[in-house]
């Protein structure tokens, strides 16, 4: 039979993850972003050109 611990590490584990998710979608919507996710966006439209 499995321990009641595992329980409680698999739902620490759960909640783990969902924070690291959020944070990270939080961090990638905030503005300062921005500037870099649309230079990212217009990279495929440079076919010619030199990128950095």
């Amino acid at each position: 039979m499995i321990p009641a611990i595992w329980g409680q590490i698999a739902g620490a584990l759960i909640v783990m993850m969902l924070l690291s998710f959020c944070g990270i979608w939080i961090w990638a919507w905030l503005a300062y972003q921005k500037s870099k996710f649309d230079y990212m966006a217009s990279l495929p439209m440079k076919d010619d050109e030199q990128v950095k």
